[in-house]
């Protein structure tokens, strides 16, 4: 079984985006985080919605998904947040080892 994955989220809120990431990488839940700025636009109650995003990509062990998700949770200002997760492989077996010895 693959122990590794991406988590994707995104922010409206710059502060609050740098202060998750920062969050995220100082308790060593993610080995990184790439930010990208996005123009989106999504559906919610009814009704188009767009904003400047920030993209978070989060590179990190599954066993992790759910306390990332946790303090995402205690400082993400959005009703209903983004919170993907997709299985990470790399035949760069240097790379997982890097995943592996920067997170918890």
């Amino acid at each position: 079984m693959n122990k590794y994955c991406m988590i994707e989220t995104a922010f409206d809120d710059k502060e609050e985006m740098e202060q998750v990431v920062n969050e995220l990488l100082n308790n060593k839940l993610v080995s990184s985080c790439q930010v990208v700025e996005s123009n989106s636009k999504w559906n919610w109650k009814n009704k188009l919605e767009e904003a400047k995003e920030y993209l978070v990509f989060m590179k990190t062990k599954k066993e992790l998904a759910k306390e990332i998700f946790e303090k995402i949770k205690e400082i993400h200002s959005y009703e209903c947040f983004e919170f993907a997760i997709f299985e990470l492989n790399s035949c760069n077996d240097e790379y997982l080892k890097w995943i592996n010895e920067e997170t918890k």
